[in-house]
């Protein structure tokens, strides 16, 4: 039966499941503080929140959830940062010993790899990967936990933030993220390094650990690619953050260099897709939040936990723009040639997300008439871009806007094209092409 279906549709109907589930497991007494509970709303809010790794949030799940709530978090996280499929597979391997075709199909589109003989051993490699990172994270994280809370304590707080960052969900257990700790060197270095290799790409990551272990010659162009705009976005982000914040009143005016450099380098990591915050959010320039849409519109790796367009999209226009101002025939990166057909689709992918966000911003400020408009752009971005960072609007917009943000996060971690190529049809092409016509365009 469930052959009827494409893998794009499986996915979103995946996640789906996943929330619902979710949602219902937050309504139950068990998953409250006593005299707290959570509507419906709030609980598939944060549901969903939790699923696509997002973190906003319309209630403080700090002083709602009991420590069972806070695990069906943490587990929610761990899958929906994963892939539900990804950990169904894994099941399935573990009893079967192997999958089919179809299922392989699957796997791979859930994680945007190529689905080629070898996905047995991806997918091992990436549960792995997911795992060790997690648990070098958690170790770390305990040691600072460790100096403020009792063991028990300091283990749950130092997986769940390990978890929360490698996944790029930027849930915290603090009612204001991690505006604690804003000038410690050691949890920030943490926190960033997992957001960092989390956001990256899975087969980027095992691809460095082979190539450190002599097991590859060569790392491939597609995490050379990733890697370098990673990079690039993160020593501009830092620097930008940095000039544009460093006398800002109520962010870094008062905080010495090493320190304004270490909130910049921290904010730099998580604004694209974790959502974590050592300062508050809502005192940041408007120069500053134009900076931030920016880098959130663009997001992660793919291939990662991240979302937004991706780096390599960026990448590809990039590219192709400089290729066509050159007037060159090609894209050409790393001595190799990239097809036009990708760049078309690159733009596709922009252009229908720049739409999205657009159209939805503008039906927010209809609902919103009171509302400041970069404060609903920016909360519109950090959802579909399932960021997470806030200006502090979330829980005080209406239920219509709630809702809106409920769906970007949906879309923004399954991706517009995969809701797009669920919804189409299979259409056979014609045996004849059109005459070439010439449209003036600048």
């Amino acid at each position: 039966m469930l052959r009827n279906y494409s893998p794009y549709t499986l996915i979103i109907l995946s996640f789906i499941g996943l929330i619902f589930i979710g949602a219902v497991l937050l309504m139950m007494p068990f998953s409250h503080i006593e005299g707290s509970s959570f509507s419906f709303f709030e609980a598939l809010f944060t549901a969903t929140s939790a699923v696509t790794v997002t973190g906003l949030s319309v209630t403080d799940i700090h002083h709602t959830l009991s420590p069972t709530g806070e695990i069906i978090i943490l587990l929610l996280i761990q899958f929906g940062g994963l892939g539900i499929l990804t950990f169904s597979s894994v099941i399935m391997l573990l009893i079967a010993k192997k999958i089919g075709f179809y299922t392989k199909r699957i796997v791979a589109e859930g994680l945007n790899h190529e689905a080629k003989i070898d996905l047995y051993s991806h997918i091992k490699k990436v549960v792995v990967v997911v795992l060790t990172f997690e648990a070098i994270g958690s170790l770390l994280l305990f040691c600072a936990f460790i100096r403020e809370y009792s063991i028990g304590k300091a283990l749950f707080y130092a997986v769940f933030h390990s978890v929360s960052s490698f996944c790029n969900a930027g849930i915290s257990l603090y009612p204001n993220s991690l505006q604690g700790y804003t000038s410690d060197i050691f949890m920030n270095s943490i926190i960033a390094f997992l957001i960092i290799f989390g956001g990256l790409g899975f087969t980027a990551i095992i691809e460095l650990y082979e190539f450190a272990l002599g097991k590859r010659q060569k790392i491939s162009v597609n995490s050379r690619f990733s890697m370098l705009i990673t990079g690039i976005l993160l020593l501009s982000g830092t620097l930008l953050f940095f000039g544009l914040e460093y006398n800002r009143a109520g962010t870094l005016s008062s905080m010495p260099v090493t320190e304004k450099l270490l909130v910049s380098f921290f904010h730099s990591t998580s604004l694209r897709t974790a959502g974590f915050s050592t300062i508050p959010i809502a005192n940041i320039s408007a120069a500053t939040v134009l900076l931030c849409i920016s880098f959130m519109f663009i997001g992660a790796s793919p291939n990662s936990t991240g979302s937004g367009v991706k780096t390599t999209t960026f990448g590809i226009l990039y590219l192709g723009v400089k290729a066509s101002l050159l007037n060159r025939r090609y894209i050409e990166f790393s001595r190799r040639r990239i097809s036009w057909q990708l760049f078309n689709r690159a733009s596709a992918l922009v252009f229908i997300a720049f739409l999205y966000i657009l159209t939805i911003t503008l039906l927010m400020c209809c609902f919103e008439p009171n509302m400041d408009f970069i404060k609903i752009l920016f909360e519109v971005m950090s959802a579909f871009s399932t960021s997470g960072l806030s200006m502090g609007i979330t829980d005080s917009l209406s239920r219509p806007s709630q809702v809106i943000l409920l769906l970007t996060m949906f879309l923004g971690r399954v991706g517009p094209l995969t809701i797009a190529l669920a919804l189409s049809r299979d259409r056979r092409k014609g045996n004849y092409k059109y005459p070439k016509e010439n449209i003036l365009i600048g």
